[in-house]
This record gives structure tokens, sequence and C-alpha cells, in this order.
């Protein structure tokens, strides 16, 4: 499939995002990088583009909007800037946990008031599962969260939280039952409560614009009606927003991806070696050429898993696993090629390869790694035969 084969909105929404990529974002990259951290001004550009209410619904100040869009957001400015797509990435999965949980006749008070503010941007959220001990086996999550009257109290760390210290509100993991995943429970927490804090960030091998935080929750107290959803229910929750999390990791490497590709074919058009461009010699035809199909391949497998989720296809969460896992590989591969293409610029900051080869590696990692992914898959086929 083609980006050409998408229909005219979402066209339009590529050429949209593609220009606030180029022209807004890109100009501060380089400043950004230099900082390591978070920028505001980035998170400023992408809340006046309404890209953080892709998620959300209309009725609650969002768009009419579904995965596709997100993963054509997430495409165009991975192509420029791959950080800027993690400020929207744990925003939209903490937002879309509330959206789709909390929501309904006995909603409580706070729900469209954050909502709305978070379609806005005026409020960004993070996702706080992850721990020291509980990553990909988030069935051990320790951190707890007790009944005291009317409000809860949640006591444990985690751990490579994106957004976090900058972010305006989390949804947390937490237990409330026996041990595994049948006990937990997803909690709306205010950055703002006494008890929440960033102890440190993370120095990253990439994504050095983003933000990555190990978070303490230290008897945090909230209200009873900030429980998302049902008590114990939490991982049931997280897991309906992982499926299309990983269509947004999927989208993120392939728009790496397509950004390494255009930047080798730019280089090795201007780049002369013995008399003429290196786009002349056979060998760095054949590198560019395999990246060529990488991307092409994972656009495929990307937007097929994209139209398979708007259409309730029984195959979704496999394509969804299949599309992360494939595009997150090719990215690696791709990236490191067009390093290969840059020769030694590719391996100092003049050039954005030496970026996107760093930044392509988390995606092999987060959101489920692609060796737990492929077990995943398998089992999708086998069931119990492949245990």
């Amino acid at each position: 499939m083609l980006t050409t084969d998408l229909n005219e909105e979402l066209q339009d929404l590529a050429v949209m995002t593609r220009a606030v990529a180029v022209k807004k974002i890109g100009p501060l990259v380089e400043q950004t990088e230099q900082a390591g951290t978070f920028s505001p001004a980035i998170r400023e550009i992408l809340a006046e583009s309404g890209f953080f209410g892709l998620v959300v619904k209309p009725e609650y100040g969002g768009a009419e909007s579904d995965i596709r869009h997100q993963s054509i957001v997430l495409e165009e400015i991975a192509r420029v800037y791959p950080s800027a797509c993690t400020y929207l990435t744990a925003h939209w999965l903490a937002t879309k946990i509330i959206a789709l949980n909390a929501t309904g006749p006995s909603e409580a008070p706070w729900v469209k008031p954050l909502l709305e503010q978070a379609a806005a941007g005026e409020k960004l959220g993070a996702i706080a599962v992850t721990e020291p001990e509980a990553g990909s086996d988030l069935g051990n999550v320790t951190t707890r969260a007790r009944r005291d009257g009317d409000e809860w109290v949640i006591q444990g760390t985690k751990r490579f939280i994106t957004n976090g210290g900058f972010a305006d509100f989390y949804s947390v993991l937490a237990r409330t039952g026996g041990p595994g995943a049948r006990g937990l429970s997803m909690f709306f927490v205010e950055a703002d409560r006494p008890g929440v804090r960033a102890a440190r960030w993370e120095q990253k091998m990439g994504l050095h614009g983003s933000a990555t935080a190990e978070m303490h929750f230290d008897e945090v107290r909230v209200p009873a009606d900030h429980l998302i959803g049902e008590a114990d229910k939490g991982f049931t929750h997280l897991m309906r927003g992982f499926d299309e999390g990983r269509l947004g990791v999927a989208a993120m490497c392939l728009g790496i991806s397509q950004g390494a590709l255009d930047a080798a074919t730019r280089y090795a058009s201007e780049r002369k070696q013995f008399g003429k461009e290196i786009a002349g010699y056979q060998g760095v035809q054949f590198l560019i050429a395999d990246m060529a199909i990488g991307v092409h391949s994972s656009r495929s497998l990307v937007y097929d898993a994209a139209n398979a989720f708007v259409n309730k296809h029984p195959d979704s969460s496999r394509l969804a696993a299949m599309a992360k896992t494939y595009s997150s590989d090719v990215s690696m591969e791709v990236t490191t090629n067009a390093v290969q293409v840059h020769g030694g610029s590719g391996y100092v900051r003049d050039f954005p390869v030496e970026m996107f080869m760093r930044d392509a590696k988390i995606g092999q990692i987060y959101e489920g790694t692609n060796q737990i992914l492929r077990m995943l898959i398998a089992r999708s086929y086998f069931g119990e035969l492949a245990r």
C-alpha cells in the first residue's frame, strides 16, 4: 500500500504534518538534541497543530479520527525528529486509557474537563507502567494502591516513563489485589499531588529530545473516583491500548526509515568520489535498493494493520505485533545502511542519519520487545502448542 492509496483526508493530514515537521520542528532539532531533554517549544507546536486530541472523541474536545490518523502523524514527524513522536505516544496512551474506560453514564466529574484539556494540549499525559523489575513481565508489578476510606494511597517506583517529570497527569498501573495480572488496576494521578516526583532522568542512547524519568509515588493520595474503569481490571484496560501503541511504534519506525532513506539518497546524489557521484557506484545502489524495499514493505504492513483496526478485523492484534516487529527491525537495518552510505560523515552529527540510527534502536525494545512479540505472533497460530 502506498501513501497515495490513502483517502483524501489522510493524504491532506500527511501533507499538513510534513509541513509542521519540516518548517516548525525541524529548526529546533539541533538545539533540542544538544540540550538532551524535553522541549516545551515542541510541545507547544504539537498542541497548536491539534495532534494531542487525536485519541479523544469530538464530544470531549477531540477530533473525528482513528489509528490511521495517529499513524500518519507519527510517520511524518519521525521523518524529521523521532523524539517529538514520543511526546504524543506517551500522552495518547495515558489519555486513551481514560477515554476508553472512564467515560460513560457514571463517569467521574474530573473526566470530561481532563479529556478536554488533554485534547487541547493544555494537559500533557504520561503512562506509568514499567518498573525496575517489571518490564515485559507486567504481572510482576509491585507498586501498590490500598483503599483508605474515600481515597486510594499509591506507593511504588516506575521506570522509563516517557514525559516523566514534565507531564501534568499520569495513568498509573498499581496492584490492588492478589499476585499476577488479575490483581492490577489503573489510576488517574495529577502530577502536582504530594508524593509524585521525578527522581532522575535517564541518559539515553537515542531520543535525546524526549524526557525519560524514574518516577516515585510516595504515599500518593487520590480520591476513590480516580480509579480508571474497574478494580483489578487494569491489565485488561492497558492491553486495549497496547495494541494500538505497537502500531504507533511501527509508524514511528517507518518514518525513521523513510527519513534515513531520504537523507541517504540525497547524500549519494551529491557526494563525489573518484570523479563522480557515489550514486553511480553499484555498491551504493544496492544499499539504497535494499533500504527502499524495506521502507515500502514496512509501509504496506503498517497501513494494513491500521486498516484492520479500523475495520475491527479479528487479526488486528496479530498484525499490530507483526507491523511493530518488522518495521523496527527494518528501521535498524535501514538506518545502519544510511550511515554506511554517508561513510565517515554518517558517524558525526553533521548529518541526521547518526541520530536516526540511535533513535531506531528503541523500536525493537519498547511496547513489547521483538522477541516477546514473536512469541505472541506464533502463539496466535498455535495456541497452547506454542507454550
